[in-house]
């Protein structure tokens, strides 16, 4: 593992009056990456507090500097969640940092500093049941309690977008937006910006997709500045908050005629969708490379075995047990599905060629235990956490080497692990399958889902068919 570093940094790149806000400055395999701690900081109040970072006078008898001190450097008592003393901002990174050791990465270490206190619910005052960023990090940690990190992370991410957004208005903005109006003489803090559920007004919400549109990439340095996010992120941030607003309005929180997704208010946007298969010929090219032993043996052998079953994801791949095969036939539910639908969790029906028998001999590590798994990747003991970790380095280094295979192969597409998802749904079509088939296989329970796969037609097909017209 390469040399991490944390310090805490004063961003007054969105600020206006003389302050800022803190984040951590995170150093990590020659990259840098900002993370907000949503404290706001005067510039003089900074000055001295960077002066005593190592310890704060004992005859400074102000009770704000002192008590921001512990916040950042020392140990604070920690009211809203854990209700005890906690690691100051600065101790709680390093452990963070410590704690991930070799599997550290940029948005592990986000996920769990965002999870900080999440462990338990808000404190059953209500105080922060009408606070969007709020229930948007409790939907999280309940993910995390059923092992859905990745759900999960998308969850943080939402409420950290919406905290930069927040922290992006003028005085007047925050008087029109969340009716906030700060006390004389008082610092605004991020968490003094509660966005609540009545806030969220079909206005706002277009307001804010413009915002991401423009910075909704958070910069990944103190010298860089934010990008645009892509209009898929814009709407799956959407939706996460679409969630939890629905959950507010189950709950009694917020009325339903508030509501603002509808057609005639405001309408998430829907991403565009890149068209990732490749041709047959492409395919065949990759399934003939001759590849060099290891990694990049595994990684071409693996986007084979999805494209040959059914477009498998990789998560699925990892999780196949033996219990999963019978001869040349392999079935599985996905776990993208299983816990959404669980009454109707079909299993899809995969029949094993050769070449995926062949893949399945080549890296199985001989135990053929009925609930052990096929491939070694994880163990039946393993934390979600942990397995997560593994598959996402499994996707990342896959996709690597094909990247690598594809160059050589002068294969111009983006070839990672999903194009063979892809391939496998548009080639089955444009070898005239019926739809209703390649639904089933690639387990989707609507037309219009696996429509959206599917790549156009190449130039021989098209000719085909038009000539009927004549």
């Amino acid at each position: 593992m390469g040399v991490i570093t944390v310090n805490l940094f004063l961003d007054k790149r969105t600020s206006k009056e003389g302050a800022g806000i803190v984040k951590w400055l995170v150093s990590f395999d020659g990259k840098q990456r900002l993370f907000t701690t949503g404290i706001k900081v005067q510039d003089e109040d900074w000055a001295f507090l960077k002066k005593h970072k190592s310890g704060i006078p004992g005859q400074v008898k102000n009770d704000y500097r002192r008590k921001l001190w512990n916040m950042l450097y020392g140990n604070y008592f920690e009211e809203e969640y854990t209700g005890k003393e906690v690691e100051g901002f600065l101790a709680r990174a390093k452990s963070i940092i410590s704690n991930l050791g070799d599997d550290f990465s940029f948005e592990l270490f986000a996920y769990k500093i965002g999870m900080f206190g999440q462990e338990r619910k808000p404190t059953e005052n209500g105080k922060d049941k009408n606070n969007v960023v709020a229930a948007l990090k409790l939907k999280a940690a309940f993910m995390t309690e059923q092992g859905r990190i990745g759900n999960a992370t998308s969850y943080l991410s939402a409420a950290a977008s919406l905290i930069r957004f927040s922290e992006s208005f003028t005085i007047i903005q925050r008087h029109e937006y969340l009716n906030f109006i700060a006390p004389k003489g008082k610092t605004v803090a991020a968490e003094d910006l509660v966005m609540k559920f009545e806030h969220l007004t079909p206005q706002l919400l277009t307001i804010y997709e413009r915002w991401m549109l423009k910075h909704g990439k958070a910069a990944k340095s103190k010298k860089g500045k934010a990008l645009p996010a892509s209009l898929t992120t814009v709407g799956i941030y959407g939706r996460h908050i679409r969630s939890v607003f629905n959950d507010a309005i189950e709950n009694g929180i917020v009325g339903r005629d508030l509501y603002p997704f509808t057609k005639n208010r405001y309408t998430i946007p829907a991403g565009n969708n890149t068209k990732k298969a490749l041709t047959k010929v492409e395919v065949l090219k990759i399934m003939e490379y001759q590849c060099t032993p290891g990694m990049e043996q595994r990684s071409r052998d693996l986007w084979v075995f999805s494209y040959l079953c059914n477009g498998m994801n990789i998560n699925d791949i990892c999780r196949l047990r033996w219990e999963d095969i019978q001869a040349d036939k392999l079935t599985f539910v996905r776990q993208k599905t299983a816990r959404s639908r669980k009454s109707n969790q079909t299993r899809i029906k995969v029949t094993l060629f050769p070449e995926t028998l062949s893949i399945i001999d080549r890296w199985t590590n001989g135990d053929r235990h009925p609930r052990k798994h096929v491939f070694p990747f994880l163990e039946n003991d393993m934390e979600a956490l942990r397995e997560r970790i593994i598959i996402s380095q499994v996707i990342k280094i896959t996709n690597q080497y094909m990247r690598g295979i594809a160059k050589e192969l002068k294969i111009e597409r983006d070839v990672n692990t999903y194009s063979a998802r892809h391939s496998f749904a548009t080639i089955l079509l444009q070898s005239e399958a019926p739809l209703a088939f390649i639904s089933q296989s690639l387990g989707h329970t609507s037309i219009s889902t696996t429509e959206s796969y599917l790549g156009s037609f190449d130039d021989e097909k098209t000719k085909k068919y038009l000539s009927a017209l004549l």
